[in-house]
């Protein structure tokens, strides 16, 4: 039996669907991803595409991590600071009978791309369910542009309008992750903001590092966040390890469950 999610945005707090209770019928652990949304695409720098977080990660046991509040001055904090709520049961029955409207159980991996005839720089929204069948990946592009969306689509975005109304309400505290993601590519030094600082991580050559496209790598380091770190921004460059000229860009983030070490 499922719970509709019309009315789910006033009453996400009291909905209890007949599915059981907070875990029943998510086949993952505590601490593994049960649903992300990410937003992809747009016309955007590629170094904010690569430094992009997904929007909202929920684990198996209700919690809900999402990338914290960040001023819209430049140049903000090199390291995104992810903020973590949890989901009491009756919640987590809900998103999950929002996941069964959209379809996901049911879903391989689908994309709706009909709304290119009518915007040519919107993101694409895409939601990925893990249970255990494995994943289901839905993306929709420009979520919400439609006057009349599908019914599929109007739940998606409905499922992202709760966890929006959620993370603005819920108590919230700082989300440690246990690993980091590291992406270097060219960097440009801004006169306006210049801060060059020394290459802060140790031994490196690269050579152990995924290549990217366009002279970037990424790799994986533990957490937490290192010292050296602390207090770079957005416009702050770091010079080769190998000793030349030309500095270099750092993107640091959590890697959060659910996605993959390095962007593909």
């Amino acid at each position: 039996m499922r719970v509709k999610s019309v009315g789910v945005l006033i009453s996400f707090g009291i909905v209890v669907a007949a599915c059981g209770g907070n875990g029943d019928g998510v086949a993952v652990g505590d601490d593994e991803a049960v649903l992300q949304i990410t937003s992809e695409g747009g016309f955007a720098p590629v170094e904010l595409a690569l430094a992009n977080g997904p929007r909202y990660t929920l684990l198996g046991d209700g919690r809900l991590i999402f990338q914290g509040f960040i001023t819209m001055e430049y140049p903000g904090p090199l390291v995104p600071p992810f903020m973590v709520a949890t989901l009491d049961s009756n919640q987590m029955n809900a998103v999950l009978a929002m996941v069964e409207d959209i379809g996901l159980p049911d879903i391989d991996d689908e994309t709706d791309d009909e709304a290119t005839d009518m915007v040519a720089d919107a993101t694409t929204e895409v939601v990925t369910f893990w249970d255990e069948n494995g994943s289901h990946r839905l993306a929709v592009y420009a979520l919400g542009i439609e006057e009349s969306p599908s019914e599929r689509n109007q739940a998606f975005l409905e499922l992202v309008q709760t966890f929006d109304q959620f993370t603005a309400e819920a108590p919230a505290e700082p989300y440690v992750a246990d690993q980091l993601r590291v992406v270097v590519g060219p960097g440009m030094v801004d006169p306006q903001f210049e801060d060059v600082r020394p290459w802060p991580l140790p031994d490196t050559d690269f050579s152990d590092w995924e290549t990217l496209p366009n002279g970037w790598h990424c790799r994986v380091v533990d957490g937490p966040v290192p010292a050296d770190l602390e207090g770079a921004t957005q416009a702050t460059t770091w010079e080769h390890p190998d000793g030349s000229s030309e500095p270099l860009l750092l993107l640091v983030r959590p890697l959060l469950p659910g996605e993959p070490e390095c962007p593909a």
